[in-house]
């Protein structure tokens, strides 16, 4: 069990720690107007959208590793129990979907719900930095702009 925890604390610290340095290099390299501000846009959520699957891809790596050379747990409902389908479970763990067609068994299901709220937490992070750079890069003015046809009269 103690093997376990350490897994999850190095898989919270390591995907805070990329996901924050992927959005700093982000925010401070991808203002340069070599590009519009559509396409700054599109790269961003691109971006983070390879971030969440390499982060997703980490954890699959971990329950490989913990079931078949550590046997710290079982994935009752893997045919095979090759890469796509620890990627599917992670997948399916990260995101929150919870699809239950793989369930967890002994120490690794620690794992599964350490994961769950990282997923969460890295996908809203995610979110609110899209927000925020749609806010600042986006022609919101342009689409948006108040019309004095729909005033209300009294």
């Amino acid at each position: 069990m103690l093997l376990m925890v350490v897994f999850a604390v190095i898989l919270v610290i390591a995907s805070f720690v990329f996901h924050y340095r992927l959005l700093l290099w982000l925010a401070m390299y991808l203002p340069y107007p070599t590009i519009t501000a559509h396409l700054r846009v599109l790269f961003i959520v691109m971006a983070l959208f390879v971030a969440h699957i390499v982060e997703i891809g980490i954890y699959a790596g971990v329950y490989a590793l913990s079931i078949q050379f550590l046997e710290l747990g079982t994935l009752t409902g893997m045919s095979k129990g090759g890469p796509m389908e620890y990627l599917y479970f992670s997948s399916v763990i990260y995101t929150s979907l919870g699809i239950g067609d793989i369930h967890p068994s002994g120490h690794i299901r620690f794992l599964t719900g350490i994961e769950t709220l990282n997923g969460l937490l890295l996908i809203a992070w995610s979110a609110s930095f899209t927000f925020l750079a749609m806010g600042r890069l986006w022609p919101w003015t342009e689409c948006c702009e108040a019309d004095d046809t729909f005033t209300m009269k009294k």
